[in-house]
């Protein structure tokens, strides 16, 4: 029914309808005037030939037609979703979007107060209307995700892909002499040249000359993009000469187009670019002639430089504008050597999430332009850029929202932002991306720099640099490498003068695990680096395995002392490995730790594009002491933005603690949790199962131990020394040594299980190896296992053994003489069999386990060592009896898969035994079980709502 709006009448002795519900042409007039104010060049109710778009906007050349209805009934949207359909097969707009106002508009404050129902569409993803998913959100919600809708259309995999190959093709024109000349001029580590290569049987200096070529691409596009303003920025003073002079010399330069058909491209190009540095743009002109200078001219290398020309011409002509997040996927396709520096690329759906929760509407006055230049962002790793590029862009919408349009971009570009990595490619694509911001502005105050990483040889002898995290250092600075051909950059005599102090440090900062990080050097330089990064981090409470720990103390020290904020893309296992407990208290004394995003869609366990690994979303904010931190929030996704636009809703929902809109469940954390270290919210999506573990640990269901604790339990050894003292063996040797060396679950179905393997000694390892086998046991547990397939989590044999996927648990039950040891130990081990493999020992097992892959976690020794189980020895002996007795009356009883708990009669009679024994609640395990089996980690499959 319609809504009516009524109001007294001077004089008038009766109620008179004054007002109705405004029409739909009336409210799409009011949507384009709040949506001009918005930034957004919207014309209402626009015709072309028969057609009426109720909407039209132009965006960075590409025109979107916006079809509204008024109601969010289903033939409503229906209807939106046809008209926005129609407009894109009519080919009247580039992509559409269908929007759905709410009933009762009377005004156009109500609209610009309203919330509305929208839907994308475009000429790639068209689902039914019937299966559309709608967003809701506010106007500015909708603005944005507007703008945002030139990162939607094309497939940046697509076009990364085809310009990779185009790259390729450019590279086998080159001779060996000249891939090695234009690695020379990318600075390329010469080190173990073969971990760079894509194979064995590749050049060494493929990778380089590739990397070199894409420099080349990079400016062409740019210079494409100048082309548009080339007559409007015609300078008046020189910049190629310091001090500067009068600019004498043609202009406008040639276009990208021109230089590329030219018969000279390679001379082309080069005066081009040298023209546009008389304006400015250094950082990616400098970079790009010196890389056209890299080689002696040849044939070859003229083709091969006008078909990087022209792919790179094609890749902007197909795409609207350049787009940072088609950088990076090009750039981390070049750069193979992820494994050894770990640079990983961050989508740009993570960072558009991550820029919005870290950028709030209370850090700065975003009406006032001089307060924003005022704002310092840095990105300690920043890669090519992504993450920098998002803050920009989430600045720039709340700037816009606050009626501030003007000037910000290039107060973001020379004061704002500020960058280092220790790759050439990946800072000249940092500042491109940067600079596409406001191509018109100058860039000569950009802080993006290169971070040397690496050791200088010089007249006093060698030093090891590690890059930004120099500034650690009480007695140097990082060595800034300056661009190509000596074009300025943010240094003084090869140092910057100090870390600027941050109001918001953000960063994906660099991943490897200890073996491999620094391999891309030679064995020489990689031990002065070790060592040099086992001397900065001597005082630091960071531990060094994997690098992001040195990156956080990296962002405390940069952040201002009292209002800074920290954002950062993480491993997970930081949330949750012993390793990384002292990082996590750290945190948690120097931050108020706000808000820890994770990701368990089993399509997307990660937010980083070339990784596998499960990764976190980190924000922490200073707070002032003397006020009681309030919990932390902590997010756990079931459905992983896979847009910038499914971003942008994801992040309001989540700043406007709009649960029923989050695609996800939200835990509040307590502090005293979070101040111990304890960041188990992350383990599993449900938060029944977070807290019943919390419970389980604490002795709440009933009293525990942790293993290590129980009957003096020897956990180990683990199977990495095992298989470093033994080989197997077909036969059996004079001391017929055993064990259980595989986890097949097509084998391992029940709890009794039989050794699968004879081992023997390793040649001159015999002490070692014996030392181990007198520490084999009969109750193992595994140490690895893909959680949708395994059935048994601890096995009892009937032999003592060792194991390689299994670590034998020994109780020794000093409490007893020796001779009832031995029937103790047995009576332990079965009941504890018994335990690990009901529902309350999962629950136990997995609540505290490294998370660096959840569905296929791998138990440490640590892991293993605290897991909670029953105190026996305080046990009422009777209730141990009943748990032991179940494994003689269960052990050859088949268990079913994790995902299948809930039809598994095996594990229903284990569940009821251990009900019975430490008298928890029925209905409490029968619930953990479900929840169990819900959980995408374990199931492998999307999370199923009720």
């Amino acid at each position: 029914m319609a809504l009516w709006r009524t109001r007294r009448v001077e004089n008038s002795e009766s109620w008179e309808v004054m007002q109705k519900p405004r029409h739909e042409n009336t409210l799409n007039t009011w949507l384009a005037d709040e949506l001009h104010k918005r930034g957004l060049d919207a014309i209402p109710e626009s015709q072309d030939g028969h057609k009426r778009l109720d909407v039209e906007i132009h965006l960075d050349q590409i025109r979107i037609a916006l079809e509204a209805e008024q109601g969010h009934a289903a033939n409503k949207r229906r209807s939106a979703i046809k008209d926005a359909d129609g407009r894109l097969d009519d080919e009247l707009a580039d992509c559409a979007v269908a929007v759905c106002y709410p009933d009762g508009l009377f005004s156009a404050d109500d609209l610009a107060r309203c919330e509305v129902l929208y839907a994308l569409r475009t000429h790639k993803t068209r689902p039914p209307a019937a299966k559309t998913e709608w967003q809701q959100g506010d106007l500015d919600q909708l603005a944005r995700v507007i703008k945002k809708i030139p990162d939607q259309l094309g497939d940046p995999d697509n076009i990364a892909n085809a310009l990779s190959f185009s790259l390729d093709r450019a590279v086998a024109r080159l001779s060996e002499s000249q891939k090695r000349d234009l690695a020379e001029c990318l600075d390329l580590p010469a080190g173990r040249p073969q971990k760079v290569a894509a194979d064995s049987s590749s050049s060494r200096y493929n990778q380089a000359a590739k990397r070199a070529m894409l420099v080349i691409a990079t400016a062409a596009m740019f210079h494409a993009q100048l082309d548009k303003h080339r007559h409007e920025v015609a300078p008046l003073w020189d910049n190629r000469f310091s001090p500067l002079r009068s600019f004498e010399g043609d202009w406008p330069p040639q276009t990208a187009v021109q230089c590329a058909e030219n018969d000279d491209p390679i001379g082309s190009f080069y005066e081009s670019w040298d023209l546009w540095l008389a304006v400015d743009y250094k950082p990616i002109f400098a970079t790009a002639r010196n890389a056209l200078r890299g080689c002696p001219p040849s044939a070859g290398f003229s083709a091969a430089v006008q078909g990087t020309a022209r792919a790179a011409l094609k890749v902007t002509r197909n795409i609207v504008g350049l787009r940072h997040d088609l950088l990076g996927r090009i750039f981390h396709k070049v750069l193979e050597t992820a494994r050894y520096d770990g640079s990983f690329y961050t989508t740009t759906a993570a960072a558009t999430l991550l820029a919005a929760l870290a950028i709030n509407k209370d850090m700065c006055d975003w009406s006032d332009r001089d307060a924003i230049a005022r704002l310092r962002i840095t990105d300690p790793a920043c890669g090519t850029g992504t993450l920098l590029m998002a803050a920009a862009e989430r600045i720039r919408d709340l700037a816009s929202a606050a009626g501030n349009r003007n000037g910000v971009s290039r107060a973001l570009i020379e004061s704002v932002l500020t960058g280092y990595d220790v790759n050439l490619t990946a800072t000249h694509l940092a500042a491109t991306t940067l600079g596409l911001l406001s191509p018109t502005t100058t860039f000569r105050e950009m802080k993006i720099g290169r971070a040397l990483l690496g050791v200088e040889n010089g007249t006093e002898g060698s030093r090891a640099y590690l890059g930004s995290l120099e500034f650690l250092s009480p007695d140097s600075l990082p060595k800034m490498v300056p661009w190509p051909t000596g074009v300025e950059q943010i240094e003084t005599n090869g140092e910057v003068a100090q870390a600027e102090p941050a109001d918001l440090v953000i960063m994906n900062p660099p991943f490897t695990r200890d073996s491999l990080r620094h391999d891309q050097f030679s064995k020489q330089e990689e031990k002065m680096l070790k060592a040099r990064e086992k001397k900065l981090f001597a005082r630091l409470p960071a531990h060094l395995s994997g690098g992001s720990n040195a990156f956080l103390i990296l962002a405390d020290f940069i952040n201002k002392e009292n209002v800074a904020a920290m954002a950062s893309i993480l491993p997970l296992t930081l949330a949750t490995d012993a390793s990384g407990q002292q990082i996590r208290t750290f945190l948690a004394k120097q931050y108020f730790v706000e808000t820890i995003v994770t990701s368990h869609d089993p399509s997307r366990i990660y937010f980083s594009e070339n990784t596998s690994i499960g990764e976190m979303l980190l924000v922490c904010r200073r707070w002032q002491s003397g006020s009681d931190k309030p919990p932390t929030r902590v997010i756990n996704l079931y459905e992983n933005p896979s847009t910038p636009v499914e971003a942008i809703a994801a992040a309001q929902n989540i700043i406007d603690d709009s649960q029923d809109k989050i695609k996800g469940t939200v835990q509040e954390w307590p502090t005293e949790r979070i101040a111990a270290g304890d960041w188990g919210a992350v383990q599993f999506l449900s938060p029944y199962l977070c807290e019943r573990f919390i419970d389980l640990r604490q002795g709440d269901f009933f009293p525990t131990v942790e293993l290590k604790l129980l009957a003096e339990a020897r956990v180990g050894p683990a199977g990495q020394g095992v298989r470093g003292m033994f080989d197997r063996s077909e036969v059996p040797d004079k001391n017929r040594m055993v064990a259980l060396w595989y986890h097949k679950t097509d084998v391992i179905q029940k709890m009794q299980a039989q050794t699968d393997t004879y081992i023997k000694s390793k040649p001159g390892k015999e002490k070692q190896a014996a030392d181990l086998w007198g520490k084999r046991g009969q109750l193992m547990i595994v140490t690895r296992s893909r959680l949708n397939t395994v059935r048994c989590i601890s096995v009892w044999l009937n032999e003592r053994a060792l194991g390689s996927s299994w670590v034998p648990i020994y109780f020794t039950p000093d409490k007893f003489d020796d001779e009832d040891k031995a029937r103790y130990r047995i009576l332990y081990e079965k009941a504890t069999c018994v335990y690990l493999n009901s529902t309350i020992g999962l629950l136990a097992i997995l609540g505290d386990r490294t998370n660096k892959l959840p569905s296929y976690p791998r138990f440490s020794m640590d892991d293993l060592n605290k897991i909670p189980v029953p105190d026996f020895v305080k046990m009422d002996e009777s209730k141990v009896k009943m748990m032991a007795a179940a494994y003689d009356n269960l052990r050859n009883s088949v268990l079913l898969p994790l995902p299948q708990m809930n039809e598994c009669d095996t594990r229903k009679q284990l569940d009821d035994i251990i009900v019975a024994a430490l008298g928890i609640d029925a209905e409490t395990a029968a619930a953990i079980r479900r929840e169990l089996t819900r959980e995408p980690s374990i199931t492998g499959r999307p999370y199923e709502q009720n």
